[in-house]
């Protein structure tokens, strides 16, 4: 089975046009991927946005479709409201990703909710994980590649494949100094299904492990796909985000780490646009939830992908 690149992560909220404004106010990010989009089959609103190398999905249950809180998504917002949902990456092959799934015991789901256990996708489909086996859902979907700009203009798609895409551009010019994407963090408190899933399953490379004072967990840090980073984040018996984030809401996604070039001028930027910072020490800072619209965000000045041997 082999894993691409990133596709999305998912940023749940009640109405999508705030949190829309809001990433153009804070991140200035590329559009045109998808912009508003209503689709009725799953009773949802979206948005994706591209801030460096990575997509975000914005995205929000169509409260005012008849029967929004029973599908996946109504569902998901009812329970936990604002929050970090799910993982998605490009595949060469959904049905060879559906196979090897299967093969290691673990559920597939099909678009809107429906069991993919006996059939096995063809095509363009999307395929899912039942996040309870995989500690946050996971998306795994071929990408239809594009032949340039102008049918970029027409048709959207993802502007990272366009020829000439630069995603330094956020660290050149804009002033939150984004490198990269750091790390996608999964709060656990089973540490060994994390390992199996991501690792034994999914073929993930362990990149190292620390323990965090600032975060309040204990940490292990694994490259999923061609670029992505996992990191497997169990609480240490003390108060932290992260803590109470696994009492409350379970094993999930708990936060979208971006790696910055230098950590003053990215506090002094959030701060500018009202976005309080809860904890910081020398390579870490965590931005207040309460502004980011329930979804912990973290800028550091660490890479695991890059700078792994000089730590």
């Amino acid at each position: 089975m082999k894993i691409g690149d990133l596709y999305h992560v998912i940023h749940l909220t009640e109405d999508r046009a705030p949190l829309d404004a809001w990433y153009d106010e804070v991140f200035l990010p590329r559009r045109g991927f998808m912009d508003a989009n209503y689709f009725d089959g799953e009773q949802r609103d979206a948005s994706l946005v591209t801030i460096a190398d990575t997509v975000v999905e914005v995205l929000a249950p169509a409260r005012f479709a008849q029967g929004w809180e029973l599908t996946p998504i109504g569902r998901f917002f009812t329970r936990f409201g604002r929050h970090w949902h799910s993982i998605a990456w490009y595949v060469e092959d959904v049905g060879e990703v559906w196979e090897h799934l299967r093969s290691h015991g673990l559920r597939t789901i099909f678009p809107g909710g429906g069991p993919g256990d006996d059939t096995r996708p063809t095509g363009s489909t999307p395929i899912f994980t039942d996040p309870k086996e995989t500690l946050t859902q996971l998306q795994f979907m071929r990408r239809q590649p594009l032949r340039g700009a102008e049918e970029f203009a027409t048709r959207g798609d993802d502007p990272r494949h366009l020829p000439g895409w630069w995603s330094g551009w956020w660290a050149e010019y804009h002033p939150l100094g984004i490198e990269r994407l750091a790390y996608l963090t999964i709060v656990t408190a089973d540490p060994s299904q994390a390992r199996a899933v991501y690792v034994d399953v999914l073929g993930g490379q362990v990149l190292g492990e620390e323990s965090c004072a600032l975060t309040g967990t204990d940490d292990v840090f694994v490259k999923v796909g061609t670029q992505t980073v996992i990191q497997i984040s169990c609480p240490h018996d003390v108060p932290s985000l992260a803590r109470t984030d696994l009492e409350v809401n379970g094993s999930m996604l708990h936060a979208v780490a971006f790696e910055v070039r230098d950590l003053d001028a990215a506090e002094a930027h959030l701060r500018t646009k009202g976005i309080g910072v809860i904890a910081r020490d020398e390579r870490i800072l965590v931005a207040d939830p309460a502004d980011t619209f329930g979804a912990p965000f973290r800028f550091t000045t660490t890479s695991w992908t890059r700078d792994t041997d000089s730590r």
